[in-house]
């Protein structure tokens, strides 16, 4: 029967002797972060003026909203007319 024994045996005082300190933290520098909501909103403020091409087609987005009406499904379209013929008097019936 073959053992092996390791000739190097280290006590486990010399072990802790030779070990690495565990490293400390960093220091976090605080001194950049805003004390109240307004100050962190300047800091957010956004500086560039949107395109002359994104001003207009944000512009032609909200008239097309404005003259499409809301979107709806089938569903949802066929439930407000039933209720608009009705005059209101039952509220918004859902189809179950």
């Amino acid at each position: 029967m073959v053992t092996a024994i390791n000739p190097e045996i280290e006590t486990k005082s010399a072990v802790a002797e030779t070990a690495e300190a565990p490293a400390q933290p960093a220091a976090v520098d605080v001194s950049a972060i805003p004390e109240t909501p307004a100050e962190l909103l300047e800091q957010w403020e956004n500086t560039r003026k949107p395109s002359v091409q994104a001003t207009i087609m944000a512009s032609f987005v909200a008239l097309w909203n404005v003259v499409a009406g809301p979107g709806m499904t089938n569903r949802a379209r066929l439930e407000r007319e039933i209720a608009e013929t009705r005059g209101y008097r039952d509220g918004f019936t859902k189809l179950a």
